[in-house]
């Protein structure tokens, strides 16, 4: 290893949003190490996240399979690829114990995590070289910039970033296109749902939300979601109450789409999410209906952002529902279409009154 060329991975085994708020490390690395090989280890099915990011070299995909025998197989085969790379350097930022379990397979000399605050029964910090300590309030963004740190880089982004390519963008055009948004129509996209039910804000709330934004605003509104049945079962549930119903493309974009559909968006609406994250980090306005979730640390990125909360006593609790068990949650369930509405409002005020910018915000790749 030379201090200009190491060879970095950085480990991230979670889920779409999680994945994304990982960004900052990889430019804040190359602006240390700008003749670096770097990678990533990422679950399958979150790597878009990372794709086109000119920051990474390579990106290593953990796929799982039920199949006990089938899973071990690939988990080596993984493995093996991993330590023919030849890392110096591994940044576990996942802080779980299959994470530093492949850290330290990796055979990486060098290995940061995050400085335990309990002994666990498990001790993985045992497979790691370097611990670095981080504060209790501290963004997600801004525990993962502590490990970049202790690297010696400076330069610290704070917004993620997200890459998308002109087809995503043309196809994305051409579905709205031919659901009947003519082009350059402005729209506000709501994300609604999750398989997370403690995040879940009320069917009836997000119909009255797109009843309003049509009927008062004259927007049209886009519901996105994933493919699961819940989630397009939610989403078919706002537009049935609806008395203007969404455009409802649940399912129907890939995550490069999305981006792209959410970069020409004039406002963004929905829960604690990956869409939430990837619409702040395309620079489009954010409201945020958060439930327990601790604002302070999985709030979107950037200036003006809104997140809309109820101010209990016992918010943000950061339980997965009252009961802990991933139930509902009573600060989603007693938040009223009036208080959403109001902060909606305010926000499309200053958005109106905003010039609109004098070129189209990045990260299409060319």
């Amino acid at each position: 290893m030379t201090d200009g060329s190491p060879r970095i991975l950085v480990i991230k085994l979670r889920y779409l949003g999680d994945v994304l708020l990982t960004t900052p490390v990889f430019d804040a690395l190359r602006s240390r190490f700008p003749d670096a090989f770097i990678a990533a280890v990422v679950n399958k099915g979150t790597e878009d996240m990372l794709t086109e990011n000119p920051a990474i070299d390579r990106i290593f995909t953990v796929i799982r399979d039920f199949r006990p025998l089938a899973d071990l197989r690939k988990q080596f085969q993984l493995i093996r690829e991993i330590r023919a790379a030849h890392f110096d350097v591994v940044l576990e930022l996942t802080h779980n114990d299959r994470a530093a379990v492949l850290a330290f397979l990796s055979g990486a000399g060098k290995r940061l995590g995050y400085k335990p605050k309990k002994r666990k029964r498990f001790r993985r910090s045992l497979l790691l070289t370097d611990l670095v300590p981080v504060g209790k309030k501290l963004h997600v963004i801004d525990r993962h910039l502590e490990l970049a740190k202790a690297m010696g880089c400076s330069v610290l982004p704070s917004k993620p970033t997200l890459y998308w390519t002109p087809q995503d963008q043309r196809s994305c055009g051409e579905i709205l296109t031919s659901s009947g948004v003519p082009g350059k129509a402005p729209y506000v996209v709501l994300h609604p749902s999750s398989a997370a039910t403690h995040k879940v804000w009320t069917a009836e709330g997000y119909a009255e939300l797109c009843d309003y934004l049509s009927g008062r605003k004259s927007l049209r509104t886009i519901l996105i979601c994933g493919k699961d049945k819940e989630e397009l079962r939610l989403n078919r549930e706002i537009c049935a109450l609806s008395e203007s119903p969404p455009l409802d493309l649940g399912g129907r974009l890939s995550l490069k789409q999305t981006a792209a559909l959410l970069s020409e968006a004039l406002l963004f609406i929905g829960i604690d999410s990956g869409p939430m994250h990837m619409a702040a980090a395309v620079g489009t306005p954010v409201v945020a209906i958060f439930g327990p979730s601790r604002p302070w640390r999985w709030g979107p990125r950037g200036a003006g952002q809104v997140i809309i909360q109820k101010k209990w006593d016992c918010v943000p609790c950061g339980k997965k529902g009252c009961r802990d068990d991933g139930g509902e949650s009573r600060c989603l369930m007693e938040l009223t279409p009036d208080e959403v509405l109001l902060a909606v409002e305010n926000r499309l005020d200053e958005i109106f009154r905003t010039p609109a910018p004098a070129f189209p915000a990045e990260k299409e790749v060319p």
